[in-house]
């Protein structure tokens, strides 16, 4: 069964050539891993394979983006042992379609030409927080707010998917007069009750931040949770160490009357190779300290968009403590086109979820919608009240649609996925089938255009994802009987069981 070992084993550091004479000591340092952090193409390949070509390529991504002011390459030694060594040929099982896949954690790391293709991403700006915000607060809903206490540069490992790629830049700077101005505002509007301290990773910041504001927050009597927003857990889990966390557990209630406030921290993971010892142990720290974990996940073309591949991680992700909360819909930002899905797809894969999966473990899927519309939920429908007799799967879903937003906005033609011209949308195959070295293995969801911007066709939708009842026991690792279900009744079998009962030692107790 597939759960019987589902902690992911990283690559031994000492067999990766730049870090072979590392110590034990630095490695699990949280400072030395900083200091070391993969920053140019000529660290990385002395950590995975690239030949010359995926190597030039690489370091033309890079150049350009610093041409453009942006900050593109950062990556933890412990979240670079992730990977594969030979991140092109992975080892990825079959049933989740390795043969056509490069490595997940190269993808979410490692900046590649697709990140400088399909500029035309139709509508976006769905987190443009400064049109929402007063200093470093930003509210898009009534009861809770954003509170940025560092820049996004501030990560210590950069998602190549990440929403917030268009600012990385060593430009931006979140000043303590910023966060000044938006703890004036969370105690100004007394509808706000909840405060996501977030950044870049509030994990980041200095601690004599952390602890200013963490108690200025406890001073406020309408504040009742905090969110603590980090990937510190995933991409530097030596990091989460007994002494931030007392700090967080006494800052965030040294001036509070009454009841305490709930803290609990947010993560961010994307694949069950993330899920390592390493990671696990961070979180059991941060729930030894009275804190909850959840989670969201980003539905990424060429990453988890694959059933298995979602159920595997929803799962083995709450066998080490941390709850789901969403799966988001990839942004509609330049650079990232490529790792979008279609709506339809996702949810497919939530419907056959259902029942086979504990409710527990499946998050909620939704999208944060441009306009100010906030996340829109996109769980799929198993009841038919408009008696329509038509079910997700049975027809391929219109390139847009109208979207209902939680405040009563209408937002017509919305559009999930970016846009391209034929010309354009071949001239990528090409230049990304010669870097992978392989057809078939980048296949960007792309809604194609005419000149006239009119809409064509949209790619790889040829399609939709089957499953049969069988296909999902194999799929997840289920024991099944002669039927190829698994056990769902046990008062069926209870003959055999009564036999079996009496030999085992449960019978002598």
């Amino acid at each position: 069964m597939m759960h019987k070992e589902f902690i992911y084993h990283p690559r031994d550091f000492r067999k990766i050539e730049l870090w072979k004479n590392v110590k034990d000591e630095e490695w699990y340092n949280p400072q030395w891993q900083l200091k070391n952090s993969i920053r140019s193409v000529d660290q990385l390949k002395h950590v995975i394979k690239l030949n010359d070509y995926q190597e030039q390529e690489i370091r033309r991504v890079v150049d350009e983006l610093e041409r453009q002011g942006k900050d593109p390459l950062r990556i933890t030694p412990y979240y670079a042992s992730l990977m594969d060594e030979d991140p092109f040929h992975p080892d990825i099982p079959l049933e989740e379609k390795g043969n056509k896949r490069l490595d997940p954690i190269f993808w979410q790391s490692v900046p590649t030409p697709a990140n400088l293709l399909f500029p035309n991403t139709g509508r976006e700006a769905s987190m443009n927080e400064g049109s929402r915000s007063y200093g470093a607060a930003y509210q898009r809903y009534p009861n809770r707010v954003a509170l940025f206490v560092a820049q996004n540069t501030s990560c210590a490992s950069y998602c190549v998917h990440c929403q917030r790629a268009k600012s990385l830049d060593a430009m931006c700077d979140v000043n303590i007069e910023l966060i000044n101005k938006g703890l004036f505002y969370i105690n100004f509007n007394k509808n706000i009750d909840e405060v996501l301290v977030t950044g870049g990773d509030a994990l980041r910041v200095s601690k004599k931040r952390l602890q200013y504001v963490l108690e200025e927050l406890s001073k406020m009597e309408h504040i009742r949770a905090i969110r603590i927003a980090t990937r510190v857990p995933v991409v530097l889990p030596m990091a989460v160490t007994d002494e931030i966390l007392t700090l967080i557990k006494e800052s965030a209630n040294r001036y509070t009357k009454g009841q305490e406030k709930y803290v609990y921290f947010m993560t961010h993971v994307n694949h069950y190779k993330e899920i390592t010892a390493d990671f696990a142990a961070a979180i059991k720290r941060i729930n030894s300290y009275g804190f909850t974990v959840r989670k969201q996940t980003v539905f990424l073309n060429h990453v988890n968009d694959y059933f298995v591949t979602l159920a595997k991680t929803f799962r083995r992700m709450f066998w080490v403590g941390v709850h789901p909360y969403y799966l988001l819909q990839c942004h509609k930002e330049k650079g990232i086109v490529h790792f979008i899905s279609p709506i339809q797809v996702g949810q497919i894969y939530m419907k056959h979820m259902q029942g086979w999966l504990s409710g527990i473990v499946r998050p909620n899927y939704a999208v944060n919608i441009e306009g100010g519309g906030g996340k829109v939920l996109l769980m799929p429908l198993n009841y038919d009240n408009l008696n329509i007799d038509l079910k997700i799967e049975d027809k391929i879903s219109e390139s847009k649609a109208k979207v209902y937003t939680w405040d009563d906005k209408e937002i017509f033609d919305y559009e999930a996925l970016g846009r391209a011209t034929p010309d354009e949308y071949n001239k990528a195959l090409r230049i990304m089938d010669k870097f992978i070295g392989r057809k078939g293995v980048f296949v960007p969801k792309i809604i194609l255009i005419d000149n006239n911007g009119n809409y064509i066709e949209t790619t790889n939708r040829t399609k939709l994802p089957t499953f049969e009842k069988q296909k999902k026991a194999v799929l997840l690792g289920y024991e099944t009987n002669q039927s190829g279900m698994p056990i769902t009744n046990p008062a069926k079998i209870s003959k055999k069981l009564d036999e079996l009962y009496q030999k085992s030692t449960f019978s002598k107790k």
